[in-house]
């Protein structure tokens, strides 16, 4: 069957989209993206494109705009174009170039889509694309999702040219007379995907002239697979996973009597960007009662409690970064939101008793103010005391977990602890009868 009859019978099959939609084709210049373009044309979709000058190749890149801009016009469609400093937004948040490359391209179409009423966003990835994919995560180490390749369709995203093999695309490119680009990179194994397409894949091919077809049978398979592992974890998330607004709690006990509880933890925790490695180190601390480790992925940090593995994101600011409340400061939205406000004792006022609010006697006080992390070394006197206390001892005394130690702040005059942030003020600072002016400060939801 000729490719466009089983582009048509893929589209309708997987449900891509309908001849009413409006598509944003993500075009950059080679042959697989402008065979795509050629087939959606052909066919009577309505398209338009839209290109990424991720500005790594210097002419090479402003060349490919350049010949998607003549595409545009060749086809009479909307073009939509963008630059990247691609390498300074990879630095800026600690990505690789090409995460830094893919996260910068999807967030620009998805915006698009928003704002120019597109439905979908089409993307050119082929059947070899599937097997170089499934590889690549096999050897990087991966759970199922990982091993059932691309999908045809993902949220906006679709996949239109997945079922042909990049051979196929070449025989219709040439038979159509197709100009395209081609990327000096991808003829270089610099990348392990490239190592994977040039040594790895052709052998197999040689093996089994059918592999594209095998390996897209395989990972039919093993998506069924995964609607079965998604089905156990989402019932363990239910019975073991509870969640606040700023952290998740995993039951230890529960995870215990689990006797997939490897599995099951290493495909709950993956969506975080724990690896295998990690989560077989989780497992040995449960199994040895081993109390406070932490397990850090890029974006959280994972505390084996007591109790439970309490999994948070990793907050943007320091522990030793220290924040300053001038007197005339109202309120702060970072990096707790407190609101400030200064009352004249002589005129009655209900004192508000609750943690999240501290009255503090405005005379006591030595502005400016700070804001910072507890130490090791801190100590206070706790409201209703008349010594001093370790900080240390007081969480120990409010049960606190390691990880809400990690997020308390503490409000300071000086070197004085003026107020555990939400939890208990310093007995020194309390309001007296000889208190002429009271400072609150207000821990806001």
């Amino acid at each position: 069957m000729p490719l466009a009859s089983r582009f048509h019978s893929f589209v309708a099959h997987n449900e891509l989209f309908d001849k009413d939609d409006r598509i944003l084709v993500a075009i950059s210049g080679g042959i697989d993206s402008t065979t795509l373009l050629h087939l959606l044309v052909s066919q009577g979709y309505t398209v338009a494109i839209a290109h990424c000058n991720f500005g790594l190749r210097a002419e090479e890149s402003d060349g490919d705009e350049r010949h998607v801009r003549s595409l545009q016009q060749r086809f009479g469609i909307e073009g939509y174009y963008i630059r990247f400093d691609t390498e300074r937004e990879a630095e800026k948040e600690g990505e690789s170039i090409q995460m830094a490359a893919r996260r910068l391209r999807y967030e620009w179409f998805k915006q698009l889509c928003n704002t120019e009423n597109y439905q979908y966003i089409a993307i050119a990835h082929n059947a070899d694309d599937v097997a170089e994919t499934f590889f690549l995560n096999l050897t990087r180490g991966t759970g199922i999702k990982g091993l059932t390749g691309i999908k045809p369709k993902t949220g906006r995203v679709v996949r239109p040219l997945l079922f042909a093999p990049r051979c196929e695309i070449e025989e219709y490119a040439r038979h159509h007379q197709i100009e395209f680009r081609e990327d000096s990179t991808n003829a270089k194994d610099k990348y392990a995907r490239n190592r994977i397409r040039h040594n790895v894949i052709p052998q197999l091919k040689i093996i089994n002239p059918s592999f594209n077809q095998t390996m897209l049978d395989n990972i039919a398979r093993l998506q069924l697979v995964e609607d079965l592992v998604t089905q156990e974890v989402n019932s363990f998330k239910r019975d073991a996973v509870a969640a606040t607004a700023d952290e998740l709690r995993v039951s230890i006990r529960k995870l215990k009597f689990n006797r997939n509880a490897s599995l099951l933890l290493y495909e709950f925790l993956c969506e975080y960007g724990f690896n295998s490695t990690q989560t077989e180190g989780i497992i040995h601390s449960i199994e040895s009662g081993e109390s406070g480790r932490q397990f850090l992925s890029p974006s959280h940090l994972l505390v084996r409690d007591r109790d439970h593995l309490i999994l948070s994101p990793i907050k943007k600011d320091k522990a030793d970064n220290i924040y300053q409340i001038d007197a005339d400061c109202s309120s702060i939205s970072s990096p707790v939101k407190l609101k400030f406000d200064a009352l004249d004792t002589s005129v009655p006022f209900q004192i508000d008793k609750r943690p999240t609010t501290a009255c503090l006697d405005l005379g006591k006080l030595r502005f400016p103010l700070t804001l910072r992390r507890w130490k090791s070394c801190d100590e206070f006197v706790p409201l209703g005391m008349k010594g001093t206390k370790k900080l240390s001892d007081f969480f120990i005394d409010q049960k606190m977990s390691i990880l809400d130690k990690e997020n308390q702040w503490l409000l300071c005059s000086g070197s004085d602890i003026v107020w555990i942030v939400g939890r208990r003020i310093d007995d020194r600072y309390k309001l007296t009868d000889q208190t002429e002016s009271a400072y609150i400060a207000t821990l806001m939801a």
